[in-house]
């Protein structure tokens, strides 16, 4: 009787469902860590934006439209960045280069109707 016993509880064993599993218990204990404190909230809702944000560009702009600096900086390097993107480089480093560089006589090219 008693070897049956634990040839019943070494098929138990290996018969695990996914609400037993250490991964299914690991994750909900993190869950509700974050949900006690503030600071967990505040990191759980950033995570949650960035990942809805993320795949929202992905999806909007398509795969080949770098979404963020890294990616921006990569392409540029490989040289697979298009000419629409390049030009708004372009256009954006003349923007800034003309806030610190005050010069009044100068046209602003995003003033250009104002000026003329």
């Amino acid at each position: 009787m008693n070897s049956q016993n634990s040839r019943n509880s070494n098929v138990n064993e290996f018969n695990k469902s996914f609400q037993s599993s250490s991964f299914k218990r690991k994750l909900l204990y993190y869950l509700k860590f974050q949900n006690h404190s503030i600071i967990g909230k505040i990191s759980l809702c950033l995570a949650g934006y960035l990942i809805f944000f993320n795949t929202t560009m992905y999806f909007w702009k398509k795969p080949d439209y770098p979404i963020n600096n890294f990616m921006w900086r990569i392409k540029k390097a490989n040289g697979t960045l298009s000419k629409e993107c390049l030009e708004k480089e372009r256009i954006l480093g003349e923007f800034h280069k003309s806030k610190i560089t005050k010069n009044d006589d100068s046209k602003r090219p995003w003033f250009s109707s104002i000026y003329e």
